[in-house]
């Protein structure tokens, strides 16, 4: 663990959100870089302070019971004019009553729409837990790579006997990719193969491991905690694709990667 990649997870820390390696790995720096030490330091304070001095509202017990009391008048008055043209222009012109209770009504369902909008993809666990491996596997202790070479004919057989299945490896160099190597690692709790490549010095870790359903996932990319993160699922296997470059820049990896 380096002080760049602390900084990028260091509020996934801070939260408890990381798997317990890598928050170990941070432990461990933590108590040997007094830099980094000091800014989880001001981050927990802020913390503490937002929770302590911010402005909280709270709406009275009274507004609840009478939105639905306006609500219940509003919707028996639609009634009404549906079943009595006569009653129509009676019922056209709203008191400030009904429109602050639907505007209150309809802020509540933007609200609503927003949480569920905001909330992660089915995938998103699966996107943290790559995040976590690929951030754990560029820890000085750790070992990005097992088989160093850029010759696809020596990191491809590699794998025979140490996965039931055969990642792809290719050479893309010409694209601007340069193949590392390899090494066996896990996400989350399922073994997978890493294929490690680099571009303008940034690594990505390519892991590919067993589905467990046979669907096809459409390729997609998305940030996570600084890091882009690409996953895709293809002929009973699932892959990530995590790095710190640009999430162009690795969808196109992953394009190249994906097609037969």
């Amino acid at each position: 663990m380096n002080c760049t990649r602390l900084q990028q997870v260091l509020d996934a820390h801070i939260d408890g959100e990381l798997d317990r390696a890598t928050a170990g790995e941070i432990t461990t720096h933590l108590a040997e870089c007094a830099g980094c030490a000091s800014l989880r330091d001001q981050r927990v304070d802020l913390r503490q302070e937002l929770r302590a001095h911010a402005t909280y509202f709270k709406a009275p017990t009274t507004l609840a019971p009478a939105i639905r009391r306006t609500l219940g008048r509003a919707l028996a008055q639609s009634t009404d004019v549906h079943s009595d043209p006569a009653a129509r222009p009676r019922a056209a012109g709203l008191s400030w009553l009904h429109v602050t209770a639907f505007a209150a009504v309809a802020a509540l369902a933007g609200l609503v729409s927003g949480y569920w909008l905001a909330q992660p993809l089915p995938n998103n666990p699966l996107r943290d837990h790559a995040v976590a491996s690929h951030v754990a596997a560029l820890a000085p202790k750790r070992q990005l790579i097992e088989i160093a070479s850029s010759d696809r004919h020596t990191v491809k057989p590699w794998f025979q006997g140490k996965t039931d299945f055969a990642p792809p490896v290719k050479d893309l160099t010409g694209e601007g990719y340069t193949l590392l190597g390899a090494r066996l690692d896990q996400v989350a709790d399922k073994p997978a193969a890493a294929v490690v490549y680099q571009i303008r010095k940034h690594v990505i870790n390519l892991f590919v491991w067993r589905a467990t359903d046979q669907a096809p996932d459409a390729l997609a990319t998305a940030g996570v905690r600084g890091f882009s993160v690409t996953t895709w699922a293809r002929d009973g296997l699932r892959f990530a694709a995590v790095s710190d470059v640009d999430g162009r820049d690795l969808t196109r990896f992953a394009q190249l990667i994906s097609t037969p």
